[in-house]
Formats: C-alpha cells, sequence, structure tokens
C-alpha cells in the first residue's frame, strides 16, 4: 500500500505595508521624516505622509505630460517636470 503523501503546511501571507494603489514603499518614507527631525512615526502617520506624496506625485505627473503632449513628445524629460 502507497504511503500516504503529506502536504506541507500552507504559508502565511504576509501583512502588506503598502497604503495605496500606488505602492510607494513606507520604509523609505519612514526614514526621510526621521532624517527631518521625527523621532517616532506611526503607522497612521506614515499612510497619511505616503497618500500626500503620492497625490503630489501624480499631480506633478498629469502637468508633465500635459507639457510633453505640447511640445508633441510621449516621453517626459526633466525640463517638463521643473517647469512646475
Amino acid at each position: 500500500m502507497p504511503k500516504p503523501v503529506k502536504k506541507a503546511p500552507a504559508k502565511k501571507k504576509a501583512k502588506s505595508t503598502r497604503s495605496t494603489a500606488f505602492d510607494l514603499p513606507i520604509a523609505p518614507v519612514v526614514r526621510i521624516a526621521k532624517n527631518s527631525g521625527a523621532e517616532r512615526i506611526s503607522m497612521e502617520g506614515t499612510r497619511a505622509i505616503v497618500a500626500r506624496t503620492e497625490a503630489y506625485i501624480a499631480e506633478v505627473a498629469k502637468k508633465a505630460v500635459s507639457a510633453a503632449s505640447a511640445e508633441g513628445r510621449k516621453t517626459i524629460k526633466a525640463e517638463d517636470v521643473e517647469k512646475f
């Protein structure tokens, strides 16, 4: 009689530390906050900074896309970003 095959235990899913759909990593945000003078920062505070940062990046990107399009390009260049 063949031996029963043992199944490996199910792996636990890692708890996501991502904050939004854009997925800006949290660790660099914490590091920047600490380098800017924060002794401690809560996860809620970190997520709030990430959300504001992602919104800012999205707005700058939209304006840069518009500037590039106005010049007939699909590629965003540094000069497009620096306009804002």
